[in-house]
């Protein structure tokens, strides 16, 4: 029985990796998540891919909180003593994807990456 289920998990695994491609990645994931942000009433659904966004999102954001301190000061992120909304933050993101020259960079590199542009240290 266990190793039914063990072979199941490797087929929904390979199967997401067969499917994944250029507009499944989070740039995707990401402008889905502003048209949902920015309707106004309840007529859209809602996708896994905006909690996917989100969550990348929110995960390399808080990362780099609890991290920065640790950095050295060169290296350093200036947040603002404000909270950061998500929907900041994934507009930042996604102002940053699509601006951006750079590839074969993984997407929460390019999250890192946009975030630390947005609160640059003067």
């Amino acid at each position: 029985m266990n190793k039914w289920i063990a072979v199941a998990l490797l087929g929904l695994a390979v199967s997401g990796v067969v499917q994944a491609g250029p507009s499944i990645g989070l740039l995707a994931q990401c402008e889905e998540t502003l048209l949902f942000m920015d309707r106004k009433g309840f007529e859209v659904s809602v996708s896994p891919s905006i909690g996917l966004c989100v969550g990348t999102v929110e995960g390399v954001l808080k990362t780099m909180r609890a991290l920065n301190h640790q950095l050295p000061k060169r290296m350093q992120t200036c947040f603002p003593t404000r909270e950061i909304t998500n929907a900041e933050a994934v507009r930042v993101v996604v102002k940053y994807m699509r601006e951006s020259e750079m590839e074969d960079v993984d997407d929460a590199m390019l999250a890192m990456f946009a975030i630390q542009e947005a609160y640059l240290c003067n």
